[in-house]
C-alpha cells in the first residue's frame, strides 16, 4: 500500500511560530483545527519522530494565513492578501510554456508592488547555464536577510517559498521535476537532514542567492491544465503541491534509509549496501556519480546529520554524543565535527542556544 504523503511536524510548528510572533493567540488551534497533536508541545526527541498528514499540514497552512491576512506569512516587502495567489494561478494557466508562465509571474507580482508605490525589478527569475543544460529559478522575494542576520525561521520560510515555487511549476506541467541542487544564503543552522524534508538532493550555503537548479528542457514544457482542474486544485491548495511526490526516488534517500542513524554499529560497506538495493556495485557508482556525490560522502553526510540532531537534544552530553556517533575518543569526534561543518561541536550549540549539560572540560579544541 503507498504511504499517504506526510509533512515533518517541525514545519507545523514553524508556522505556529510565526502566528504567534505576529499577535496571535495559537492556544486554540490544534482544538480548531483538530489535529492529531499539539507540535508546539512536542519534546526536542520527540519533534523528529512526529509527521502531519499533508491534509491536516494543508489545514494548518491556510489557517495560519488567514489569521497573518497574508499568503506571504511576512516574508515578503508588501502583504499579500488573501485571494492573491488565486488570481496569480489563473493569470498564468493559459500560458504555452512554463518559460512564458514564469515571465508573466514577474507581470502579476510587479503590478502588486508597484501599486504600493514600490520599485519591482523586473529581471527573469530564472538564468540559463552557458551550455544550456541547466536552468537556475532564483527567490522573487524581496525582504532577504543578509547571511549574517538570517535565522532559522526566516531561512526556513524562504526554503519553504522555493519548495513550493518548485512543487507548482511541477504541478502546472504534470511531472515531478528532479532539483539538481538548492543555493541557501547563510550558513547551516538546521541538521542537513531537516531541509533534505524540501529537497532531497545537494544543498550549498552560504551562497549570494537564494535558488534551486533543474533541466533547461523543462522550461520549454507545456503546461497541461484547464481552468476547471485549476479550480479542483485550489479547492484543496497547497494539498496538490504537499502531495506531488518524486517517483523516481533519490538513490542517495534509498543509501541514508539503509544506514540510519545508530553508529554503534558497523556501517555497512559499498558492495553491501549495493547488494541490499539490489543493483551491481558499478551501476551504484555510476548513479550515486550521476548525483554529484560518492558512498563515502553520504556516508560522511549521515554521520554528521546524527551528529547535529544528538547535539541539538540539551539532555546529552558532547561524549555522550561522541560514543553514540561511534567514537571512542572524544577528541576524534571533535575533529570530525569540525571538518563537516567547520565548527566544534561546542561552538555549535552556543550558536544555536541550546542549553550545555555538559562540563567546560567536554569541549576540546
Amino acid at each position: 500500500m503507498k504511504k499517504e504523503p506526510s509533512v515533518p511536524a517541525k514545519y507545523a510548528r514553524l508556522l505556529l511560530k510565526i502566528a504567534r510572533e505576529h499577535g496571535h493567540d495559537i492556544n486554540p488551534v490544534v482544538s480548531l483545527l483538530d489535529l492529531p497533536f499539539n507540535p508546539m508541545a512536542l519534546s526536542d526527541s520527540e519533534l523528529p519522530e512526529q509527521e502531519l498528514s499533508v491534509l491536516d499540514f494543508s489545514k494548518l497552512y491556510n489557517h495560519v494565513a488567514m489569521l497573518l491576512q497574508d499568503e506571504s506569512f511576512g516574508t515578503g516587502r508588501i502583504r499579500l492578501p488573501m485571494g492573491t495567489f488565486r488570481m496569480f494561478c489563473y493569470a498564468i494557466i493559459h500560458s504555452p510554456s512554463l518559460k512564458i508562465a514564469l515571465d508573466r509571474s514577474i507581470d502579476f507580482y510587479a503590478i502588486l508592488y508597484e501599486a504600493k508605490g514600490l520599485d519591482f525589478n523586473k529581471d527573469r527569475r530564472y538564468r540559463v547555464s552557458d551550455g544550456g543544460e541547466f536552468a537556475t529559478l532564483m527567490y522573487s522575494g524581496l525582504k532577504v536577510e543578509s547571511d549574517d542576520s538570517m535565522n532559522l525561521q526566516n531561512q526556513l520560510s524562504i526554503i519553504n517559498y522555493l519548495s513550493l515555487q518548485h512543487r507548482f511549476c511541477s504541478w502546472l506541467i504534470g511531472a515531478y521535476i528532479p532539483v539538481h541542487e538548492v543555493n541557501v544564503m547563510g550558513s547551516e543552522i538546521l541538521s542537513n537532514s531537516g531541509y533534505r524534508s524540501y529537497f532531497d538532493c545537494p544543498i550549498n550555503f552560504n551562497q549570494k542567492e537564494y535558488s534551486f537548479t533543474i533541466k533547461a528542457h523543462f522550461l520549454d514544457t507545456p503546461l497541461v491544465h484547464t481552468e476547471e482542474s485549476l479550480h479542483n486544485f485550489l479547492t484543496t491548495a497547497p494539498y496538490g503541491l504537499f502531495a506531488i511526490v518524486n517517483e523516481d526516488e533519490s538513490i542517495i534517500k534509498k543509501i541514508r534509509s539503509l544506514i540510519g542513524n545508530n553508529f554503534t554499529r558497523k556501517i555497512p560497506g559499498f558492495d553491501e549496501v549495493a547488494e541490499k538495493l539490489n543493483i551491481s556495485s558499478r551501476t551504484l557508482r555510476r548513479r550515486l556519480e550521476k548525483e554529484g556525490t560518492s558512498y563515502q560522502r553520504v556516508k560522511d553526510d549521515c554521520r554528521r546529520d546524527a551528529a547535529i540532531d544528538y547535539l541539538t537534544r540539551s539532555g546529552m552530553s558532547i561524549n555522550a554524543v561522541a560514543h553514540q556517533m561511534g567514537f571512542d575518543e572524544p577528541s576524534a569526534f571533535h575533529r570530525s565535527f569540525k571538518k563537516w561543518t567547520d565548527i566544534t561541536p561546542g561552538e555549535f550549540r552556543k550558536r544555536n542556544a541550546i542549553s550545555d549539560v555538559y562540563s567546560e572540560q567536554d569541549e576540546v579544541v
